[in-house]
């Protein structure tokens, strides 16, 4: 079904605007003349306004999860939500899922037309959910992986703040003190730059290279950054960018097991839900989070469509984690794939927090560690110059 903005002539010549859903302009047409009202031209409909946010979403979905449980018919629960929504926009998106509910649409083919709302692998999960009938417990499962995904970005961003406030700090101060004080420090200093100690010497060419170059750096900073986003959305590049994180120390093993961990737990949900292995690895392998790693993941996708087991691709591909290869080997050997994912996805679940507040309580230290030498040096070399003009005087 598509939405359609049409103008129609009724019977008595009023000219008559609105939007109708249909399958195409065919359809609509003859919906209209069952209604005595003549066809003059239709478009498909301009997308609406308003859309959930990811925490909107999040009680969406668990609500509606609750209400579906409950045998409340579907319907009549998001009238439900929409009633409960705080925001209007959130308000519009879900009575346009009633409205298309009404139409005869189902709810995965709803959410179809909100793609802004709901991501490519709800609205995967919901359709397998609808054909499997087991919409309540997949919309269960699929509550719970957003609330995992949110506990872990939030637990992030939390201990990220520190370092981020402590980083722009540091930047700050060098820059004030190359550009500003030890400069003039050491206009101070009556026997010229030549006399002065070698820290100060290093530290007083790199803020003349610094302010020199200052337009010069501003330009290819912003031409850089330009050229990465235009970059960044190609596939190629996406994937070796990607690969050279996975190659930093520390990050790069967090980053292997959050998209490890992402796969495993929307293969569990889709292969759950009954979505062939072909669309259970295409939708999972993109929404892994890392292009490398999607990109292998891909691979042993096709190889799976050419008549290989998951473990025989899964074991050819080197970013492979070695504990998905050893579940997927039991999981199609015991005939219970999804219930081995679903177990590796609780296994990660756990694991992968603690990893990433590993990596945070290292990333403090060491960034600790640097700002003091940075700091250090450049006070040494403010504070020389001083106690050899005291050392001159006396």
């Amino acid at each position: 079904m598509k939405s359609f903005e049409f103008v129609a002539v009724a019977a008595d010549g009023t000219t008559l605007r609105g939007r109708e859903d249909a399958v195409d302009e065919r359809q609509l047409d003859r919906e209209l003349d069952r209604r005595g009202v003549v066809l003059v031209r239709a478009r498909p409909a301009r997308a609406e306004g308003g859309k959930l946010s990811p925490r909107e979403l999040m009680a969406f979905t668990s609500q509606l999860s609750v209400t579906v449980e409950a045998g409340v018919p579907l319907l009549e629960a998001l009238d439900g939500l929409a009633r409960r929504s705080l925001r209007p926009e959130s308000q519009r998106v879900i009575e346009r899922l009633g409205r298309a509910l009404r139409s005869g649409a189902p709810l995965s083919e709803a959410m179809e037309r909100e793609p802004r709302s709901f991501p490519l692998v709800y609205r995967a999960s919901v359709r397998a959910g609808e054909a499997s009938g087991s919409l309540a417990p997949l919309l269960v499962r699929l509550g719970q992986h957003m609330e995992w995904q949110e506990g872990v970005r939030s637990t992030a961003r939390q201990a990220l703040i520190y370092p981020a406030f402590l980083g722009l700090a540091l930047v700050g101060l060098v820059v004030l003190m190359l550009t500003f004080l030890i400069p003039r420090l050491a206009s101070l200093y009556p026997g010229g730059r030549a006399d002065l100690p070698l820290p100060t010497q290093i530290v007083l060419g790199l803020s003349d290279q610094v302010q020199s170059l200052a337009p010069l750096l501003a330009i290819l900073a912003a031409a850089a950054a330009v050229v990465f986003a235009v970059s960044r959305r190609r596939r190629a590049f996406q994937v070796r960018f990607d690969r050279l994180l996975l190659r930093v120390p520390l990050l790069g093993s967090v980053l292997h097991q959050v998209a490890t961990s992402r796969f495993a737990s929307v293969a569990s949900t889709l292969q759950a839900a009954g979505c062939d292995i072909r669309q259970v690895i295409e939708i999972a392998a993109t929404s892994c989070g890392n292009a490398a790693i999607g990109a292998s993941l891909e691979r042993v996708g096709a190889a799976a469509q050419r008549g290989s087991s998951l473990t025989e691709g899964l074991s050819r591909e080197p970013l492979a984690d070695p504990l998905l290869v050893q579940l997927v080997a039991v999981g199609e050997s015991s005939g219970d794939l999804d219930g081995c994912l679903a177990r590796l996805a609780s296994w990660y679940d756990q694991d992968v927090p603690r990893r990433v507040k590993r990596f945070l309580a290292v990333l403090e230290p060491g960034l600790l560690l640097v700002s003091a030498v940075i700091v250090g040096f450049l006070l040494l070399a403010t504070l020389l110059p001083i106690f050899k003009l005291y050392d001159t005087l006396g």
